[in-house]
């Protein structure tokens, strides 16, 4: 086998042993979980960025609002100050008139210009206010979903615990299971040896009683059938004796 072929084994090996390790429910359900609190992040970020966005429109609002207020007081104060020059301008003469006149064109600008900035602050109010609406409305489905996915996260998270516990004992029963049905034949064995261990245990036990019951009545029989014959031969040796002295 080549040195490309080895590496190409190794790796096939290694992205077997991942797949073998997502296959686990243990570990699919973990996974899972993970994707779950990235989506919630995701979800949190959502609503601070759009709560951010929506504060940032109202405040735009309220600015506007109170420019309109703002402006409006300065045009009224330009035209004001403009009306008083106009009153004095019959009573001036030559330069003092002019520069009245000039000062007078100058007030009236600067109040037209103060009553179109407060034209346009208000054209521009209406779509400032949609516009916060439309942000409080996204606000709330934003956190509908964020308080959705919280609880969907919570439950998930209490059945996995239980998953994980039912998966952990079904590994352990499936272990328990495997060792004894590998263990079934040793232990018959085990159980046939026993027996016949103890059979030939009592066997050896009754002939050991046998043995020892016929060695007492075979040395009660010798010792009898000792007796007799001699007996017998002092009966003989005398009746020999006996007949040699009639001889004599």
């Amino acid at each position: 086998m080549g040195l490309i072929d080895r590496f190409s084994n190794v790796a096939k090996a290694k992205v077997s042993k991942v797949i073998d390790r997502f296959e686990e429910p243990a570990e699919q359900l973990d996974y899972a979980h993970e994707k779950l609190l990235e989506e919630k992040k995701r979800v949190d970020v959502a609503v601070r960025d759009s709560i951010a966005a929506k504060n940032l429109k109202k405040r735009e609002l309220n600015e506007a609002q109170k420019k309109v207020g703002s402006v409006h007081n300065k045009a009224l104060e330009y035209r004001k100050r403009a009306k008083a020059l106009e009153e004095k301008l019959p009573e001036l003469e030559g330069e003092k008139s002019e520069k009245a006149e000039r000062q007078v064109e100058q007030l009236n600008g600067a109040a037209t210009q103060q009553v179109e900035e407060e034209n346009r602050t208000r054209e521009r109010i209406p779509m400032l206010q949609q516009s916060v609406a439309e942000m409080e409305k996204k606000v709330r489905m934003l956190k509908d979903k964020q308080v959705d996915l919280t609880a969907k996260i919570q439950r998930f998270a209490d059945k996995r615990a239980d998953l994980k516990s039912d998966y952990a004992m079904a590994k352990a029963s499936k272990r328990v299971n495997e060792a004894l049905s590998g263990t079934d034949g040793e232990i018959s064995d085990v159980n046939l040896t026993v027996q016949r261990m103890t059979e030939k245990t009592r066997m050896e036990e009754a002939r050991a009683d046998a043995s020892a019951e016929l060695g007492t009545s075979a040395g009660t029989e010798d010792m009898g059938i000792s007796e007799i014959e001699k007996e017998l031969k002092v009966s003989k040796s005398l009746s020999s004796l006996d007949e040699d002295l009639k001889k004599k």
